[in-house]
C-alpha cells in the first residue's frame, strides 16, 4: 500500500488560508463600518459633550491651549535666577491671584537712598525679559511696591519712610521703563512700614535685625483678574 506525503510547502500553504479568510473578514468589516460612518449624522452637542468629559479627564490634550502667563513668569523667573545665583536676593512666591518677586532692599539699593546699588543693575536685567514678556502676553498692570522697616527716616529728600518706600518704587518703574516696558503697564506705589513682613521689634520694643531685613524691600506684582 503506497502511502501518499504532503510535501512541506504544502502543508504551510494549508496552514496560511485561515489567515487569508480572515484578512478578507476585516476588510469587508471595514468598508461595513465606513458606510455607516458615511450614512450617519453625529450629533454636535453630543460629540462636544464627549469631547469636552474626555479633555476634562486627561485624555485629550488641547494642541492649541494657551499656557498660563503667570505659570510662565514663574517658571521662567526661577530658571533665570537660579542659573544666575540671583535667587538668594530675589523671592518668586504665588498666591491664588498674584506672582510677587519681591526683592532685598539692601541688596539694591544704597542705604537711605533709592538709588540702585551697583550690584542691584546686573540682577535688574535679569527680571526684565520675563517680565517683557509677560506684559506682552497679557492686558494686565505690574504693580510695584516700596517697603521699609519702622526705623523714621528725617531728611530733607525723604522727611519719612512714605516718601523713601514711593522712591525706591518709582526708580523700579523708571528703570523698567528704560528697558521698553509700557509706562502704562507699570504702577509704583510707596507703604512705607505698614506692610511688615515680620515684627519689627520684640514685646519691650527691642528691634530685630534679620525682621527689619526682611520688611525693607521692594514688590513686583504680577495680579490675576478676579
Amino acid at each position: 500500500m503506497t502511502q501518499i506525503v504532503r510535501s512541506p510547502k504544502r502543508q504551510e500553504d494549508d496552514v496560511d488560508d485561515w489567515l487569508m479568510t480572515y484578512a478578507d473578514l476585516i476588510t469587508l468589516l471595514f468598508a461595513f463600518f465606513v458606510i455607516l460612518f458615511s450614512m450617519s449624522t453625529p450629533n454636535k452637542d453630543d460629540f462636544e459633550k464627549i469631547s469636552a468629559a474626555l479633555k476634562e479627564a486627561g485624555f485629550v490634550k488641547e494642541e492649541n491651549a494657551k499656557e498660563d502667563p503667570f505659570e510662565t513668569l514663574e517658571k521662567e523667573m526661577e530658571l533665570s535666577l537660579g542659573a544666575s545665583g540671583y535667587d538668594s536676593n530675589i523671592a518668586i512666591s504665588t498666591k491664588d491671584n498674584e506672582v510677587e518677586i519681591e526683592l532685598s532692599s539692601s541688596s539694591f539699593f544704597l542705604p537711605g537712598s533709592a538709588k540702585f546699588s551697583p550690584e542691584a543693575i546686573p540682577m535688574m536685567n535679569q527680571l526684565v525679559p520675563p517680565i517683557k514678556k509677560f506684559v506682552a502676553s497679557t492686558d494686565l498692570v505690574i504693580e510695584i511696591e516700596g517697603h521699609t522697616d519702622d526705623t523714621g527716616i528725617a531728611t530733607a529728600q525723604f522727611p519719612s519712610n512714605w516718601e523713601l518706600s514711593g522712591a525706591r518704587a518709582a526708580n523700579t518703574v523708571r528703570y523698567f521703563i528704560s528697558q521698553g516696558i509700557p509706562p502704562e503697564r507699570l504702577k509704583a506705589v510707596g507703604l512705607a512700614e505698614t506692610r511688615p513682613r515680620a515684627a519689627n521689634r520684640d514685646e519691650k520694643g527691642v528691634a530685630i535685625p534679620a525682621n527689619q531685613e526682611l520688611n525693607r524691600r521692594v514688590v513686583i506684582k504680577a495680579v490675576r483678574k478676579e
